[in-house]
């Protein structure tokens, strides 16, 4: 064999072994990161939540005895 083809040879192992790594090493990490990115949006979706107080009793509300219509500028 001649030096330029081992050498070739050693450079594709050694590409396919990364690249066979990091997909194993990328299905392993995907659950956590999906259990992550959902528990981010849980907490994103809370803050945005908007908490409204009960209406007092013996309160109306205010309402036009016919529609507002909508003007365009």
């Amino acid at each position: 064999m001649s030096t330029e083809l081992e050498i070739a040879l050693v450079l594709v192992t050694a590409f396919l072994w990364m690249a066979v790594t990091l997909t194993i090493l990328s299905a392993i990490d995907r659950p956590e990161r999906k259990a992550r990115r959902q528990e981010r949006r849980d907490i994103r979706t809370e803050k945005r939540r908007i908490e409204y107080r009960p209406a007092v009793a013996g309160s109306r509300v205010h309402r036009h005895s016919r529609p507002r219509r909508l003007h365009p500028h």
